[in-house]
């Protein structure tokens, strides 16, 4: 691949992770440009100022900063949207057992779901109602599935197709308990991993600050000591 392809491909990654958390990836891009305008001419105007290339290079540093977390921020946020999607999930299919253990069919209980979804996930599930009714196979069911990014929810979605494919017995309510249970658990396991490496990552960011203070310092040192020597 070469190197105008791998570019071009990454654009295109972000421009869909911008898209997905609802922003324009046009506006998103002018103000990137914007901020990386401002920062280079205030880099300019402060080495014509004081004839000094010290106070250029941190606002140069300060830039790399600023893109980073600017960039990044698209990405955590759609991370944080995919969460909210498997969350919602694991709340409403504990919904769903409990109307499939009141003999309701798979089809009735997913209907009953509407009223207690997000606008999302009100979405998703009317299309796959939509799909099963013109379509009997386990298709709608793997579609809805891929919405989300846990590999649990095939699973799931399939032990729900089983129910209909082969009758809601107590075998297959049995078989469908055990793998919502795991997805919980997963799911649950995954919180607190997250949560952990939250508290890693925000325990460097002191020392991020630090170094770049530490920086700042010393070159502004360096440069002091240039200027002295310069009179002496």
């Amino acid at each position: 691949m070469s190197i105008w392809k791998a570019g071009k491909k990454k654009n295109n990654n972000l421009k869909e992770v911008i898209e997905f958390v609802g922003c324009s990836y046009k506006k998103a891009m002018m103000f990137f440009l914007l901020i990386n305008m401002l920062f280079i001419g205030s880099g300019v105007f402060l080495y014509l100022f004081f004839k000094n290339i010290i106070y250029s290079l941190i606002l140069i540093i300060a830039l790399f900063v600023v893109d980073y977390f600017y960039l990044t921020y698209f990405s955590d946020k759609k991370k944080t949207i995919l969460k909210s999607h498997e969350n919602e999930l694991i709340g409403i299919i504990s919904y769903f057992e409990i109307y499939i253990q009141n003999n309701n069919n798979v089809y009735q209980s997913f209907k009953m779901l509407i009223p207690y979804c997000s606008d999302w996930m009100k979405e998703k599930i009317e299309k796959l109602l939509n799909d099963i009714d013109n379509d009997k196979s386990v298709q709608p069911y793997i579609d809805f599935a891929n919405c989300f990014t846990q590999l649990t929810a095939h699973s799931l979605m399939l032990s729900i197709y089983q129910m209909v494919d082969q009758g809601e017995s107590s075998k297959q309510l049995m078989q469908f308990t055990i793998v919502f249970e795991e997805l919980a658990k997963s799911y649950s396991n995954e919180i607190m991993e997250r949560k952990e490496k939250s508290l890693s990552s925000m325990s460097t960011f002191p020392l991020v600050g630090a170094g770049f203070i530490t920086v700042s310092l010393t070159i502004s040192i360096i440069s002091i000591l240039g200027d002295l020597m310069n009179v002496i």
